[in-house]
């Protein structure tokens, strides 16, 4: 089925995917009254606490206190974001996506016929099938296999892997698609062949090389690396290349074997991270089976928003050379400050000098490598080791005044502003406050008043520019993380339930209280969702409601608000509605007071009558409020 240029796509893949459908092909579900039941996919569940509704397609965990629709549990259980999410409930509907969010609109509609990712990603499918053949069972492919067999590459990691092999040919692939519905310009577009310079035609990106198939979370090609064989290189050929950026493939938010990885970071404890395709498989091929590889870059933001919808503790693993210590050393403070941003444990392990995963895996075996594993230490751990190496503080007081001041900038990157930290955070802080203290021979407090310099330079340096952003995005997206319900101011927590539990009440509210008006950014942005629904005639379908956020947690907090919202349906509507509405009023009219007075003191009127006069008039308010209260 296509989706016509009129409808909303979002919209579509929710109504066709029925969430006990979906939630029923990942665990198995037995009714309960109204409701299905099962074991929770994502704690260690013996008593079933995962519940679906089917009458308001919603989810709930009560251990892990996560919620939601069929998109946030597709998010959850394949660790996908959300346009991600959509293109899979998508294809499960039968419904065919041929465009990425209109700007502005916040919805998905179609477009032109050549921005169609799927043709995208059966056309990658068929390059790798290409590569793979070839290495397999190509006469000239055997100095590929040579290659692999010398690094102790199994045939089965190949199968595994889906290793493959480009001929030394400037036109290998481009032949390869002659009598296929592959068009030049589409291998272009996903990286597999380039545009002559002079002359006009395409030649290959990828010549006489080992290719290693880059898959994303859900195993689909997405990309290759190719490593040039030695006899094949020249002056000019690097040695390892990746395809292109691509509508598919993006290197800063992609990682080497996450595919087969990612089901066994929980029960390793976490992931591994290293520099290399080889590294990685030898990892794998020894039952290491938790590891990935970066793609030619450092170790970034989206790179760890990626591994985040898996596990929370990041093992990263660096080459024993000078080389890939000094990469390390160069971004190690922004990566400290981006563990603490994403709630992720880091730890760093070094290898022995001169030897890369893939060798010492080789040469020592599994156990050895494990082993090493239980030595890595805390990231900041490996930050004052790199500092204070070889370092006489009694002697070199200049460079010992240096590490110092490198290592209480490294505690200032971590939290600049000051604020958010965990108490595990604060207490790993005062600890290495007192460790520097010992190390270098300066008080604490001395050290501890640099700190808090740092970090009010490096506010005064982000406050403006961070000021201007929340200005412009008021009411737009949230300037703070979603609360849980229990946070909620009570009236903004009162006004969603009322509204949850019969939108008809929006009818007598909208005129009355503007989303402005609500204190919690969260609370307000749902209830403009409910006025926007409720001008479209929207009833009481809470699935729809679910529908207008793509952030899990916000779905996550109205699930919350249903639940809450139900308990009390047998509550009195009309007085609620009464009592709504009065606080809102009095709200307005001490907002207005206020005002005014403060109005009247610039103007210089009579402070102390002025003063006077709203009390009179507060106090008036209050016993008129009480005698109506009475009755």
């Amino acid at each position: 089925m296509n989706i016509g240029p009129a409808f909303d796509a979002k919209e579509q893949v929710r109504q066709a995917v029925d969430i006990v459908d979906l939630v029923g092909s990942y665990v198995q579900l037995r009714r309960q009254g109204r409701n299905f039941v099962g074991l929770c996919p994502w704690h260690d569940d013996s008593r079933p606490s995962l519940q679906v509704n089917p009458d308001r397609q919603s989810f709930k965990c009560w251990v892990c206190d996560l919620g939601g629709d069929v998109f946030s549990f597709a998010m959850k259980a394949e660790g996908l974001e959300f346009r991600e999410a959509l293109e899979l409930l998508a294809e499960r509907a039968g419904i065919q996506l041929r465009a990425a969010t209109q700007p502005g609109s916040g919805t998905t509609r179609l477009a032109d016929p050549s921005d169609d990712k799927r043709t995208l990603y059966r056309v990658t499918a068929w390059a790798e099938d290409q590569f793979h053949r070839c290495l397999l069972g190509a006469p000239e492919a055997e100095p590929g296999r040579r290659y692999l067999a010398d690094r102790g590459i199994t045939p089965e990691s190949i199968r595994r892997f889906h290793l493959g092999f480009a001929l030394d040919r400037w036109d290998w692939i481009l032949e390869r698609a002659r009598d296929t519905e592959w068009t030049p310009a589409i291998l272009e577009r996903v990286g597999l062949l380039r545009r002559k310079e002079l002359g006009g035609g395409f030649y290959d990106w990828f010549r006489g090389r080992v290719m290693f198939s880059i898959r994303d979370a859900r195993s689909r090609p997405i990309a290759f690396g190719g490593r040039v064989l030695p006899q094949l290189a020249d002056e000019r050929s690097a040695k390892y290349i990746n395809s292109p950026e691509t509508p598919l493939f993006s290197k800063s938010r992609e990682l080497y074997g996450l595919d087969i990885a990612r089901d066994n970071f929980k029960a390793a404890g976490g992931a591994i991270v290293m520099e290399g395709y080889t590294d990685c498989l030898m990892a794998h091929q020894h039952g290491i089976d938790n590891c990935v590889a970066v793609l030619g870059t450092a170790l970034g933001e989206r790179h760890l928003q990626l591994l985040r919808r898996y596990t929370d503790s990041i093992t990263l693993v660096l080459d024993g050379d000078e080389a890939g210590r000094r990469r390390t050393n160069e971004i190690l403070d922004n990566l400290l400050a981006l563990f603490e941003k994403n709630l992720i444990d880091l730890r760093i392990l070094t290898l022995p000098e001169g030897l890369d995963p893939c060798d010492f895996i080789a040469t020592h075996g599994s156990d050895p490598f494990r082993q090493l594993l239980t030595q890595a230490v805390d990231a900041l751990e490996h930050k004052f080791r790199t500092v204070t190496n070889g370092l006489d503080t009694l002697t070199d007081t200049h460079r010992a005044s240096q590490a110092a001041e490198q290592l209480l900038a490294t505690l200032a990157s971590i939290r600049p502003t000051g604020g958010g930290a965990t108490s595990q955070a604060l207490l790993r802080e005062e600890q290495m406050l007192s460790r520097i203290a010992r190390k270098f021979h300066l008080p604490e407090e001395k050290l501890r008043s640099r700190l808090s310099t740092m970090r009010r330079q490096a506010r005064r340096r982000t406050a403006a520019p961070t000021q201007t952003a929340a200005a412009s995005t008021i009411n737009v997206t949230p300037t703070s993380p979603v609360p849980r319900l229990a946070d909620l101011p009570a009236w903004d927590r009162e006004l969603l339930e009322l509204v949850i539990l019969d939108p008809s009440v929006l009818t007598r509210l909208t005129d009355v209280i503007e989303p402005a008006t609500i204190t919690s950014d969260a609370a307000r942005r749902i209830y403009a969702a409910c006025c926007r629904l409720a001008d479209d005639g929207w009833q009481n379908d809470f699935g729809r409601l679910l529908a207008e956020f793509d952030n899990p947690d916000m779905k996550n907090l109205l699930v919350q608000l249903d639940e809450s919202c139900a308990t009390k349906a047998s509550t009195d509507r009309e007085r609620w509605l009464a009592d709504l509405l009065d606080t809102h009023r009095r709200r307005g009219e001490e907002t207005a007071d206020r005002a005014r007075l403060a109005a009247a003191r610039q103007e210089g009127s009579d402070a102390e009558q002025l003063l006077a006069q709203f009390c009179e008039q507060s106090k008036s308010k209050h016993l008129s409020e009480y005698e109506r209260r009475k009755k």
